[in-house]
This record gives C-alpha cells, sequence and structure tokens, in this order.
C-alpha cells in the first residue's frame, strides 16, 4: 500500500506537472466512455440502418484511438511488472487495432456519404458490407502485421533509480536489454530523483501506421466536406441522395484533423529540431524529466511533450461534443428527442461525479478537508444544468448556424406561408398555436424560430405583422 502512495505522490510531485500526465490518462478515460455512449446512442437510435452501424463502429474505433494513455492510470513501474503483463496488451492491440480500422473507414466515406466523383461507391451492396468489413479486414491485417519485424513488441526494460545522484539500473521486462535501452541509461548520467520507468521498443512500422490516419482523415474531410456541399446544392433543386451530412459533424471532424496534423506537426518537427535533429521519444522523456540538472531547453522538452500528449484526446473530445451538438440541435441518424435528454442526463450527472472527484482531492490538499469543496462544485454543474446547456448553446451557436427539427422545419414552412401578406388572423394564431403544440415546440423555441425567420427575409420585428380579427 506504502508503494502505490509513494508512487501517486510522486507523480502528483511539482517535478511532475501536478500530475499532468495522470490528469491526461483519467481524460483519455473520461472520453474513451464518452465514444463508447455515444457509439451505442447511435447505433441504438436504428439498429437496422446502415449508415447508423457505420457511424457507430467509426465513433467506438475514435474512442480506442483517444484512450492510449488510458491504462496509466494504474502504477506503471517494475513492482507491478505482473500487473503491466496484462495491462500492455490491453493498451496497445486494440489501439492499433483501431487506428488501422480507421483508416480503412474513412477510405468509405464516398460509400455513405455520395460523391459525385465516387458515385459508384454509393450503393446498398456496399452499405451493407462495409461497416463490418472494414473491422474484420482491419482484425486480419493486424494478425498478420503483429507479429513481423518491424510490428512486434520484441524488448522491454525498466531503468531504475533508487535514489538522487545515483546512476541508473536496467531491468529487463521482456526479450533483451538492446543497446538503445543502455544509451537512454547513460543519457540520463546521475539521477536528479528516484524513478522507475518502463522503455519498450517502438516499432517504426507502428510509427507508420499511426501516422498514416492524420492523412487519411484529411482525405476523409475532404470527401466530407464535397459531400456536403454537393448535398446543399442538390437540396436547393429538390433533389437528395441518401445521408446528407450534417454540419455539426463536419465542424467536430475537422477539429479533430486539426488536433491529429498538429499532434504529428509538433513531432516531428518542433520537437526534433528541440532535441537537436533527433527524433524524441517516449524514453527521451525520462532523460530530461530525472536527468542532473536539466537545462531551460530540456524542461521546455518536457512541457511541449507532456502537451502534444492532450491534443489526440482533447481533438477526439471536441468531435464528440459536436456530435453531441448535433444530437440536441437536430434529429441525427434517427436519435429521437428521449435519446437525446437521456443522454444529456448523463453527461451532465456524470460531469457533476468528475468534478466532485476532482475538487474533492484538490481540497483535501490544500485545506485538509476536501468533502465540502466537492459537494458545493457537485452541487453547482447538477443544479445548474440549465444555464450550463445554454451557455454551451451560446458557445456553439457561434460555430455552426442554428439547424431545425423536422417538426421545426414543418411549423417553419407553414409560419412562412401564412404571414407573406404580412397580416395574421385570430384563427391563423390559433391554428399556429396548435401546430406548435403538435410538433412540441415550446414558446421559447417558438420565438427563435419566428425571430429567425423574419430577420433572414428581412421583415422586421414582430408588430410588423399586422393582427386582425377573423374572416
Amino acid at each position: 500500500m506504502s508503494e502505490i502512495v509513494e508512487y501517486y505522490i510522486s507523480a502528483f510531485s511539482p517535478q511532475s506537472l501536478y500530475g499532468f500526465y495522470h490528469i491526461v490518462a483519467i481524460f483519455s478515460l473520461v472520453v474513451l466512455v464518452w465514444m463508447f455512449g455515444l457509439s451505442y446512442l447511435v447505433f441504438k437510435a436504428n439498429a437496422d440502418s446502415h449508415e447508423n452501424r457505420f457511424m457507430s463502429v467509426l465513433l467506438f474505433c475514435e474512442g480506442i484511438k483517444a484512450s492510449f494513455l488510458a491504462m496509466e492510470i494504474f502504477p506503471y513501474s517494475s513492482p507491478w511488472q505482473d500487473l503491466w503483463d496484462v495491462l500492455f496488451p490491453l493498451k496497445m492491440e486494440p489501439f492499433i487495432f483501431a487506428q488501422i480500422t480507421s483508416i480503412f473507414l474513412y477510405l468509405a466515406f464516398p460509400v455513405y456519404y455520395r460523391v459525385n466523383l465516387l458515385k459508384f461507391l454509393h450503393n446498398d451492396k456496399l452499405k451493407r458490407t462495409v461497416w463490418f468489413a472494414a473491422p474484420a479486414l482491419s482484425l486480419a491485417v493486424w494478425t498478420v502485421l503483429r507479429t513481423q519485424p518491424g510490428f512486434a513488441f520484441e524488448n522491454a526494460s525498466w531503468i531504475i533509480c533508487t535514489e538522487a545522484g545515483v546512476e541508473p539500473t536496467i531491468q529487463n521486462w521482456w526479450g533483451t536489454i538492446t543497446e538503445r535501452v543502455q544509451e537512454h541509461r547513460d543519457s540520463i548520467g546521475t539521477c536528479s530523483r528516484p524513478f522507475d520507468k518502463a522503455v519498450v521498443d517502438e516499432p517504426a512500422g507502428l510509427w507508420i501506421i499511426i501516422m498514416l490516419g492524420p492523412i487519411f482523415s484529411l482525405i476523409a474531410l475532404f470527401l466530407l466536406r464535397a459531400s456536403m456541399k454537393q448535398s446543399q446544392r442538390e437540396n436547393q433543386s429538390e433533389t437528395t441522395y441518401g445521408t446528407l451530412p450534417s454540419r455539426s459533424l463536419y465542424v467536430g471532424f475537422l477539429g479533430k484533423v486539426i488536433g491529429q496534423v498538429s499532434f504529428f506537426v509538433i513531432v516531428l518537427a518542433v520537437m526534433p529540431a528541440l532535441n537537436g535533429g533527433v527524433f524524441f521519444e517516449f524514453a527521451d522523456s525520462i532523460r530530461v524529466q530525472y536527468g542532473a540538472d536539466p537545462t531551460t531547453s530540456e524542461r521546455m522538452l518536457y512541457f511541449i511533450w507532456c502537451f502534444t500528449l492532450v491534443i489526440t484526446p482533447a481533438a477526439i473530445g471536441f468531435e464528440a461534443l459536436m456530435f453531441v451538438h448535433a444530437t440536441l440541435k437536430d434529429t441525427v441518424f434517427g436519435i429521437d428527442s428521449n435519446l437525446r435528454t437521456t443522454f444529456t442526463n448523463t453527461l451532465f450527472t456524470g460531469l457533476g461525479a468528475l468534478s466532485f472527484v476532482f475538487v474533492s482531492e484538490a481540497m483535501e490538499n490544500v485545506v485538509g478537508y476536501g468533502m465540502l469543496g466537492g459537494v458545493a462544485i457537485g452541487a453547482a454543474i447538477i443544479f445548474g444544468r440549465r444555464p450550463i446547456l445554454g451557455l454551451i448553446g451560446a458557445v456553439s451557436s457561434r460555430l455552426i448556424p442554428e439547424e431545425y427539427s423536422p417538426g421545426e422545419l414543418k411549423y417553419l414552412e407553414v409560419y412562412a406561408e401564412t404571414i407573406q401578406d404580412m397580416m395574421l388572423t385570430e384563427r391563423e394564431r390559433n391554428l399556429l398555436a396548435t401546430l406548435a403544440t403538435a410538433y412540441d415546440i415550446d414558446e421559447d423555441r417558438l420565438a427563435v424560430i419566428e425571430k429567425n425567420y423574419r430577420e433572414s427575409q428581412s421583415l422586421g420585428p414582430a408588430d410588423a405583422i399586422k393582427i386582425v380579427g377573423s374572416s
């Protein structure tokens, strides 16, 4: 028990940026659960829809990709080697499988989102098979690659320093103690403080697979944008083909792609430039964190390295946020209002619970009594759900234009027809009110819909419409 306490005290020390690494691991786990929940939500909304199944599988894989550090909430050092004999494969195998599957799914976008240049792919036969063929093919590919040189994890060791001022030692985990591990040990010199860290082979083939992800996601982004623009043109001419990409989903996917590309620009260009032109590996972070008398540039390297770790889960979290926006603002993939309400309540209750834990720990460290802070923040988030939702709506509305549900669109159509002559009879007002009730549109939402329409038509304020008696 004391070893666990010491491990986390060291992990949350000022020298370790107050546990930033583990906070990223917790955040990755939250994003993983969030993406799994969205995946289930999309599938459950319409299990018979091939488009829903495709998006469900993609969201599932994106969640796994965000969870690379999630396992490292557990103590990761040599005393827990037996635990990591199990956890390491659980960390890496699904991650690489999800990377390969995502590449195939990105290439399959024209199957579900019609693009004129690739319209031959947009057919029902492919839609029925691609959503499960992609993960099946990925599993077969990874099963073959995982044992090949350049793709297999062949060697791993622990670099251990028992106290400050001594040189670290090496303890083999599996495979052999390689020359690379010895070079990393020698580069540390004398330790600035005790540590116990794993150095695992980083096969070049796996880095290639990981780096292919952003390239193919960028291609998928262009395909999605082309399909969205094309759908808009076809809607204007009253012609539709298959699934219409939501702008919310496009913005979310765009944010995810920007995040991934930024990550690899930093890893492949910025960090090597600061590291003497040499690629910066996970093992290099041991040197800059625990080496004797680290320089300013080494401290900067460690800070940038820690920062890059949060980019991928944050980018995928943004994608999830935009997906939630889509489900709250309009009907996406057939998610009805009941499912949206259930999901929203779960999301905010979960946020309250997480905040309770985090703030409790913070207050415990600062004043020695964490329960008060936890109760305060948890209650504030749970009871403040409505203004928080309003705030999210206000921010997201600046990113994307207002969207309407099918019922709201039908009401808007009737409303536009009714006020064409700029006159509204009592009977017409009653009919519109009845229609709004039938489509479950409340008064606040009704005012927004009508105001937006009048502004788009430059009709002026409501009193510009003449109210007359029934005819």
